[in-house]
């Protein structure tokens, strides 16, 4: 630690004054007492000029005045002169101990207070550095929130689109597959028509061979055959677009229809089996028209047919 140089010259002149002090103080001290009356045997110094050059009487003088002082005065000086030093060096010494002790503790007070200062100051830098690694820290943290949740979201809308192309894509495959069914049906219904018109053709033809149905112009029998040979056709043409299945096998049921003069089917009903009856029913439905009854045939526009579904 070092020491203030301001401390230090008022501490040196501190004990140069003292050290001034004391000599001037041992000084007095060292000055004979005057002796009291009647002690005759205490020599006086006596201050004696000094006598001419070249004067032998006054050497001469000088020389007794030597002689007459006393030893025992002398050596009494010297001691307390020696006791005086010897004073004042302890004086000296227990001042500079002093000085050197006060020095000490404000040196020690001085490092106390910076070593204190620098801990504070420690102590400081410490917290300025955790409260940046802290803000370091949450900013960090905040940024890869921020960055996982726009991950996330760019993620549900990928999820999204892809949910929305697959639906529009199943929308148009359906969209299709109905268009195509719709398609295969419309064709299907359009060759069943078809065949079933041609059908009809050739059992008309067949049954009439013309258009008034009287083959040649000639009639083919009595009235209830005629109506007999045209619901014989109408069966075997309801039976031809018939589509039973197993459940169906054996089971009769007995179907009346009214056939316009154009051949329309109305008035249809069924007894018997309901399946089998709703089957039956929906295929003249299917059919629509037979061809047209023949005009003399009072008996061909009802007609009552009794089937039985066989595979």
């Amino acid at each position: 630690m070092k020491i203030n140089l301001g401390t230090a010259f008022v501490g040196a002149l501190f004990l140069h004054l003292a050290l001034i002090g004391i000599l001037a103080s041992n000084i007095s001290l060292d000055k004979p007492e005057k002796p009291e009356d009647g002690m005759g045997n205490i020599m006086h110094a006596v201050i004696v000029s000094p006598p001419a050059k070249g004067s032998e009487q006054g050497r001469r003088k000088d020389s007794n005045a030597v002689k007459k002082q006393d030893p025992a005065a002398n050596q009494a000086n010297e001691e307390k002169r020696r006791q005086a030093e010897a004073d004042l060096e302890k004086r000296v010494a227990e001042q500079k101990a002093a000085e050197q002790k006060r020095q000490a503790d404000l040196a020690l007070k001085k490092a106390e207070e910076a070593k204190k200062k620098a801990e504070a100051e420690k102590k400081a830098l410490e917290e300025k550095k955790k409260a940046e690694e802290a803000k370091k820290k949450a900013e960090a943290e905040k940024k890869a929130l921020e960055e996982k949740k726009k991950a996330l979201e760019e993620k549900q809308k990928a999820e999204e689109a892809r949910k929305k192309a697959e639906a529009e894509k199943k929308a148009l495959e359906e969209k299709q597959k109905a268009e195509e069914e719709a398609k295969k049906k419309a064709e299907a219904e359009a060759r069943r028509k078809a065949e079933a018109q041609k059908a009809a053709d050739a059992l008309e033809n067949e049954l009439f061979g013309t258009s008034d149905g009287i083959e040649g112009g000639q009639g083919l029998g009595g009235g209830s055959g005629i109506a007999s040979q045209y619901g014989s056709k109408v069966q075997t043409l309801i039976e031809q677009q018939w589509r039973i299945d197993p459940s169906m096998q054996g089971k009769t049921v007995v179907v009346t229809i009214q056939v316009g003069s154009d051949g329309v089917i109305s008035g249809e009903k069924c007894r018997g089996d309901k399946r089998v009856c709703d089957s039956a029913l929906n295929t003249l439905r299917l059919i629509g028209m037979l061809p047209m009854p023949p005009r003399e045939c009072k008996d061909c526009n009802n007609i009552v047919i009794t089937m039985t579904p066989k595979l």
